[in-house]
């Protein structure tokens, strides 16, 4: 039966070949752009860094996503939205690597430096925009849960409309990039105090925004049929992932002493960027829609996993040096020995008990619990595997345990 997504869409289809046409060029310039500002990169510091490059490749992602959509279906404005996305951020890289060639490199060799630096402050802004804010009020067919999201709709198109015009005149620099002398050239700094207070309330009106739109989501989720929950779970895999990157730069903002958390903010911004596209390109395209499921209820046993033998490690290291030291007077290697050895012991029996409260929670109606130890075979095998690689097991220990668990 036809989507409430898939009819909107088939009453609103623009012609094919001109829509593709757009969104493939959109592809082309984003590439030639990102590909620019990588070269001038390197010109200038001899290299491209690692989180540069996975952010240009990420964003060159969400355009060709963006393109697929809007060459199989011209009338879907979240296709659009990834295009105009991706050629926002394009914009933005090459215009701060050609300033900074421009006016601090090789000054006075190319025109327009102070220009261009201008448009550095603010043109990827929209781009965040479209993918932080309205993305979430309109995946995934386009348009708006209900009537009652249009105030959430103006407001956010407020925020950012004052955002960008603030951008474009505040007293900043490229400081964060390493060229203080970079400045705004029409930013007014006697105003600077201003400017301050503003972004303090900004910053916040972001994170409520960003609130909002999972908010949406979750309204969605209440009125969806079947298809468009899986195309929802899609999008709120990678959708959390958005919101956790938010809360972290708003904990690093708030706390700038503690280092951890700006580069736990980079990381976490790193992997939505990268989910962000591809959960909605499967989304929409709709290939299958793979098993999300699974992967959600992966994801939940394999963190918990990891919290919970932290812990298990954490406090046993703790116990058996305590022993040490009051057995000895002083502490011993064996003490981490022997937690390995506890905590081989109890990763399996945690990994299963995990998987089954999970399973329990967000299983699909209809479908029954997998066997208790369904699974527990690999673990084994892989713990196994660490073992042996660590010289703890030999080749003939290990070639016979392998046996046994696979019953040949």
């Amino acid at each position: 039966m036809e989507t409430t997504a898939a009819r909107a869409i088939a009453e609103t289809r623009l012609e094919p070949s001109r829509a593709g046409w757009l969104g493939w060029s959109s592809v082309i310039l984003y590439a030639i752009l990102a590909a620019a500002s990588l070269a001038l990169e390197v010109s200038q510091e001899g290299r491209s860094s690692l989180t540069d490059v996975w952010i240009v490749i990420a964003i060159f992602a969400s355009a060709l996503v963006g393109a697929l959509i809007v060459n199989s279906r011209p009338g879907h404005p979240i296709g659009w939205m990834f295009c105009v996305a991706a050629l926002s951020f394009g914009v933005g890289f090459f215009s701060r690597q050609y300033a900074i060639q421009a006016l601090v490199v090789v000054p006075g060799t190319l025109p327009f430096g102070y220009a261009m630096a201008w448009f550095g402050f603010w043109v990827d802004m929209p781009g965040i925009a479209v993918v932080a804010l309205f993305l979430p009020l309109l995946f995934p067919d386009g348009h708006l849960p209900s009537a009652r999201w249009r105030p959430a709709a103006y407001f956010a198109t407020g925020v950012v409309v004052v955002a960008v015009a603030v951008a474009t005149i505040a007293p900043a620099t490229y400081a964060s990039a390493g060229y203080p002398s970079i400045r705004n050239p029409i930013g007014l700094d006697q105003y600077r105090a201003a400017f301050d207070v503003v972004d303090s309330i900004m910053q916040p009106l972001l994170l409520v925004l960003v609130v909002i739109g999972a908010l949406a989501l979750f309204d969605r989720v209440r009125h969806a049929n079947a298809d468009e929950r899986q195309q929802l779970k899609w999008f709120g895999y990678a959708g959390a992932l958005v919101l956790a990157a938010f809360l972290i730069e708003a904990a690093a903002r708030a706390l700038p002493s503690v280092a951890s958390l700006r580069l736990a903010s980079d990381a976490v911004a790193l992997l939505a960027l990268t989910a962000l596209p591809a959960a909605v390109g499967i989304a929409i395209l709709r290939y299958g829609l793979y098993d999300i499921d699974l992967i959600i209820n992966r994801t939940l046993v394999y963190v918990l996993l990891t919290g919970v033998l932290a812990g298990v490690y954490t406090g046993a290291v703790a116990l058996f040096q305590r022993l040490f030291v009051a057995m000895s007077g002083q502490g011993s290697d064996l003490a981490i020995v022997m937690t390995l050895f506890v905590v081989a012991t109890v990763f399996t029996p945690v990994k299963n008990t995990l998987q089954e409260h999970v399973d329990r929670r967000i299983r699909p109606a209809g479908k029954a619990l997998p066997a208790p130890g369904h699974h527990a075979g690999v673990d084994d095998l892989l713990m196994l595997a660490e073992l042996h690689r660590r010289g703890v097991l030999t080749d003939g220990e290990f070639a016979a345990k392998k046996k046994q668990i696979l019953g040949i």
